[in-house]
């Protein structure tokens, strides 16, 4: 079994002048380096969920105070900052398969700046550090990154597995307060987890082509562990296995990879005739489109395909 910390308390204490004075100097300098702002149904969801849970952190009473936006990035990550500024991609939201899944992500930032986590370190480092994942991104010299901020990243690699399992906790606290399922939290690292194997299987050097998230985010069965025992430490039960329809849907036409690529994703429904195998052909890779559709769709190995339901494929133009 592995071992848990007792829940952390909510944050006692709002978000100060400081803080937002920081989160306002630093976010257009953020939605630059990750391709900016994205408007729309898709935006303004992830900012309702998004708003939902913040509220829980003890942060602001105001679901107005916090700052939400989806990134246009082909990178999976996820990140906030001090002021109350939260983060994610819409490369990591095409990864997830319902809306507690969305929120369980969402959570874990809004925990890292209800702790002060960038405080205990360096508001201003941390942000450069981001800042420094995503000049790789917009140049396409993961070189330059590293040599813009591979000391820091190592660094906070090295220190922030604590902070992680702090965070993971008060996400856990904040979704079942807005009335979500606390093992969407587990469900969502796990997917994390199979998506950072697949990366590297697919580069075939470990650790190499790694999701920026997982980079930043240290994870492994472990931590999924560990987020399953934190939901059930709130005295809940894992729901009946369904699927959140309206979810997908919104996922229906999301770019996905490069811009430039024409890559989208496309929610279709299952024939009685599909297989894995039928639906994963339709997926515009030239290679392991049964394990990216899976990973995708969040499939178990011994999954089957259930007519009727919907499934995520990634389509060209």
């Amino acid at each position: 079994m592995i071992a848990t910390a007792p829940l952390p308390l909510l944050a006692q204490r709002s978000l100060s002048p400081q803080e937002k004075a920081v989160g306002a100097e630093a976010n257009p300098k953020l939605l630059a380096q990750y391709g900016g702002a994205m408007s729309g149904p898709a935006a303004d969801y992830v900012t309702r969920i998004a708003r939902r849970v913040a509220v829980q952190s003890g942060l602001s009473n105001s679901a107005s105070d916090f700052t939400i936006a989806l990134l246009d990035s082909p990178v999976e990550n996820a990140f906030a900052i001090p002021g109350g500024y939260v983060y994610v991609t819409r490369q990591l939201l095409a990864l997830m398969n319902s809306e507690g899944e969305l929120a369980s992500v969402l959570g874990h930032e809004i925990g890292h700046v209800a702790a002060r986590h960038s405080a205990k370190r360096s508001s201003r480092s941390t942000i450069g550090s981001i800042l420094a994942a995503g000049i790789g991104v917009a140049t396409g010299s993961s070189a330059l990154g590293q040599a813009a901020g591979y000391g820091a990243q190592l660094y906070t690699l090295s220190f922030s597995r604590t902070q992680e399992y702090e965070a993971d906790g008060l996400g856990v606290r904040y979704i079942a307060g807005a009335g979500y399922d606390p093992y969407a939290a587990s469900a969502m690292l796990d997917s994390l987890d199979r998506e950072t194997r697949l990366q590297s299987a697919i580069s075939g050097k470990s650790g190499s082509n790694v999701p920026v998230f997982a980079r930043t985010h240290p994870n492994g069965p472990d931590r999924v562990a560990r987020a399953s025992q934190l939901a059930a430490s709130l005295g809940a039960q894992p729901k009946a296995e369904g699927q959140d329809t309206a979810f997908l849907r919104s996922l229906d036409g999301l770019p996905y990879d490069d811009a430039k690529s024409g890559h989208r994703v496309a929610i279709v429904t299952a024939s009685p005739k599909d297989t894995i195998a039928s639906l994963s052909s339709r997926m515009v890779y030239p290679d392991h489109r049964s394990e990216r559709f899976m990973v995708l769709n969040g499939l178990a190995d011994d999954a089957v395909i259930q007519p009727g339901r919907l499934y995520k494929i990634i389509v060209g133009r």
